[in-house]
């Protein structure tokens, strides 16, 4: 990830790092932004507290420029979350079955994101998003907000380029293990296609 960002890592989170399955609100997470001497990749905690003492984990792009909570943030602390993909949920209430987003090919995923002091001295960040694009509208009207690479760099330091939706046709799904509805669940198995004798909804592979 370094080399393909051209960013240094930060020897904390080098020393801390480990490949995740399922970050919940409030876990550590790697980070990508610009500093002054160049990009940095580094730990820190998903959700930014809240005024009024609950934890914001996720800002809508069409008003995060002006709402209080984000508005210096999208001036000045804007970021990107690298991911191999991400989880929607489909189904009712008591059979919820986790759906896995991801590219076709594997490549990583750059989600927009705004950071800022968090509890502790720590930094978080909290992930903007947008209207869903035709797979994870099946699902949800909304999703993270992807970041195509040629607008990486205008989104970390320089004026806040325009967004759109992921392309239709560019994201991969699959429905996976129930293990993914439990933050105690933080492994490999997570992705496991369903097992249809499970029950519970099913998505075909895109």
């Amino acid at each position: 990830m370094a080399r393909a960002w051209a960013a240094e890592v930060d020897a904390a989170l080098a020393a801390a790092w480990r490949p995740r399955f399922n970050v919940a609100p409030g876990q550590p997470h790697l980070l990508l932004r610009a500093t002054p001497t160049g990009r940095r990749l580094e730990q820190a905690v998903f959700g930014l507290p809240s005024a009024r003492g609950s934890t914001h984990v996720n800002a809508r792009l069409e008003t995060a420029g002006t709402r209080p909570a984000f508005r210096e943030a999208w001036q000045g602390r804007r970021c990107a979350i690298p991911v191999d993909g991400f989880y929607e949920w489909s189904g009712p209430a008591r059979a919820r079955r986790p759906v896995w987003f991801h590219r076709p090919g594997g490549r990583p995923i750059l989600l927009a994101a705004l950071h800022g002091p968090s509890q502790g001295g720590a930094t978080g960040f909290v992930i903007l998003t947008g209207p869903a694009n035709a797979e994870v509208g099946r699902v949800h009207d909304r999703m993270p907000v992807i970041l195509p690479e040629d607008r990486l760099e205008a989104w970390l330091s320089g004026p806040p380029p325009a967004l759109e939706p992921a392309a239709d046709g560019s994201l991969a799904a699959r429905t996976v293990s129930p293990r993914a509805n439990s933050v105690e669940h933080d492994d490999p198995a997570c992705l496991e296609p369903a097992d249809p004798a499970e029950g519970g909804p099913q998505l075909r592979l895109l």
